[in-house]
């Protein structure tokens, strides 16, 4: 039996779980102000990585629930993702029979936003759809998520409402500078660490954590993406190897038809009977007929 992987948490997923963090992308994201009394977060939390999870999610009052992703690498199968996420929310929110009485069941309205800061150029906002991925166009089902680059730069509309998102996109932005400059990745994260520290950008957060922990949920993402790159270099190697091998082996394939049809007709000249040259040539008797056939030399 496959030992299952333990899952570890990211960084954007240990600080953006906080309710005084959701309150302010919320309104960020909405232009609605929400008490803290009104959110509670549903974020699924799995110990494995075969376990349904997501980044964060949280309820904004009775009427909303709002999905975040993280990413570091664009997927444009982030609307299936989420049908996955928000399908267990529910099924986690409603009693089991409760879809099978006559009352409607009231649900929360789902909101569903990525975050991107990955290195490959993406626009400052975009929206993927399920229906994208659907092979017909008529269809009766759509989830439509939001996505923002929340890479750091300057003027960046969604950053500036929001100040721990830019301090968190500074953070990533000051552990890519200092790996671009020659650090190590632990080097990297310690000195974007101090940079947060010094210039007032998620010290709460800074001040209560290890650096070793910081470090550790850093090395887990770049390992994860790396081992993400690792393993699609493997499938297109391996593609090639499978592509080689078939190749190869119609090629032997048609070599060695070439050479049973000679040797037949090597013997059906000689008026050789049928079922000899079937048993000496080592091919079924209907294909000597057919070879026969075609070259016209049939005799019996």
């Amino acid at each position: 039996m496959k030992a299952k992987r333990a899952y570890k948490d990211s960084l954007f997923r240990d600080i953006f779980n906080d309710k005084r963090r959701l309150q302010q992308i919320y309104k960020a994201l909405t232009g609605k102000p929400i008490p803290l009394k009104d959110i509670k977060i549903t974020t699924l939390r799995g110990t494995f990585f075969e376990d349904i999870k997501n980044d964060v999610s949280f309820m904004a009052g009775n009427r909303h629930i709002v999905l975040m992703e993280h990413q570091s690498t664009l997927s444009e199968n982030l609307p299936l993702r989420m049908l996955w996420y928000i399908a267990k929310l529910y099924r986690q929110r409603v009693n089991s029979d409760a879809p099978y009485k006559k009352a409607r069941v009231p649900l929360p309205a789902p909101h569903f936003y990525v975050f991107y800061n990955g290195t490959s150029a993406a626009p400052d906002k975009w929206t993927m759809r399920l229906s994208d991925s659907f092979e017909e166009n008529e269809h009766t089902l759509e989830l439509v998520v939001t996505a923002y680059n929340i890479n750091y730069a300057e003027n960046k509309e969604l950053l500036e409402k929001c100040h721990d998102l830019k301090c968190y996109s500074i953070f990533i932005d000051r552990v890519r500078h200092e790996l671009a400059a020659g650090q190590t990745l632990r080097q990297a994260v310690v000195s974007a660490i101090r940079y947060c520290k010094e210039n007032d950008l998620l010290t709460d957060y800074f001040a209560r954590k290890e650096q070793e922990e910081v470090f550790d949920m850093v090395n887990f993402k770049w390992d994860w993406n790396r081992a993400m790159e690792v393993r699609v270099a493997e499938a297109v190697e391996e593609a090639v190897k499978e592509a080689v091998k078939e190749a190869t082996t119609k090629a032997t394939e048609k070599a060695t038809d070439a050479k049973t049809t000679e040797v037949v007709l090597n013997m059906l000249q000689e008026h050789e009977p049928y079922e000899k040259i079937s048993r000496l040539a080592s091919t079924p008797l209907e294909n000597v007929r057919r070879i026969a056939k075609m070259n016209n030399l049939a005799y019996n």
